[in-house]
């Protein structure tokens, strides 16, 4: 099983108005370890790193006024997605905290890019909008059960996130597939929180047509703090019907941030897009 002890946090930052939230939400998250944040931006081969420098500099400057730890930065040329993924493994990064927002954002970083950076990597990924980080953290987390069984290798990262902020969980399955082993799949998830002594409630929908809106509606019905969830895109990021349910997570309406564990176990489950999606 997975844990997590955070003490480097990586953002990539493009320097853009919208993006000071993933700042914020790292001062915040990090201020409880002293973690070292590193700040990255990613250029093209074509940029010049000399101006940015400036810029990047002035934002640790900023960030170093409130926050007790280390702040650094670093300006990288090459692909997005790559970049992110070598610099999270260079630098060991606990944690990454990316700002999304549309195809307005910085370098086209649409839910799909997005998921490909969290897929290419087995870093835990927080992934925030406009949404600022309230001043008792995370406090509701809603995480969906898919009845499958690497949920049980990133609980003790669900386990540590609920412990660090003294928060409730908010478990939410589509319908049981396997009465047997889906049972017991859930009775192991609700030991692992019964031995932790964290508070826990269980929904499930009567249906999984567009289950990933219904966690996030769900989630923004009990006005939830975050939603922490496995990331199961790898499956179908580079076929011919690439949406996912994941999409529909990250960019919830609520904008409640999403935290998404890439299990470092990949079964050979193979997706078939639904009609409905």
């Amino acid at each position: 099983m997975k844990s997590i002890s955070v003490r480097r946090i990586l953002v990539p930052y493009d320097l853009k108005e919208e993006s000071k939230v993933a700042l914020h939400q790292a001062v915040f998250f990090g201020a409880i370890s002293k973690a070292h944040i590193v700040l990255l931006h990613v250029i093209s081969s074509t940029e010049s790193e000399l101006q940015l420098e400036d810029q990047m500099h002035a934002h640790v400057q900023e960030m170093q006024i409130d926050y007790p730890g280390e702040v650094s930065f670093l300006i990288e040329k090459g692909d997005l997605v790559d970049t992110i993924s070598q610099v999270a493994k260079q630098e060991s990064c606990d944690m990454i905290i990316m700002p999304t927002h549309g195809l307005r954002g910085w370098q086209h970083v649409s839910g799909s890019l997005a998921l490909r950076i969290i897929s290419e990597t087995s870093v835990p990924c927080i992934v925030v909008q406009q949404r600022e980080m309230r001043s008792e953290g995370f406090k509701k987390i809603v995480v969906p059960i898919h009845w499958r069984s690497q949920i049980l290798e990133e609980l003790p990262v669900i386990v540590q996130m609920a412990l660090q902020f003294n928060g409730e969980v908010h478990l939410v399955s589509p319908p049981i597939d396997d009465e047997h082993e889906d049972e017991h799949l859930l009775d192991q998830v609700k030991s692992e929180f019964d031995k932790n002594k964290i508070v826990f409630t269980y929904h499930q929908e009567i249906d999984r047509v567009h289950f990933a809106k219904k966690v996030a509606r769900y989630a923004a019905a009990i006005d939830a703090d975050l939603i922490c969830s496995i990331n199961f895109s790898y499956e179908y990021l580079y076929t011919l019907m690439p949406r996912s349910e994941e999409e529909d997570l990250i960019y919830n309406d609520a904008q409640i941030p999403v935290l998404l564990l890439t299990p470092e176990i990949q079964d050979n489950q193979v997706y078939v897009v639904p009609f409905w999606h």
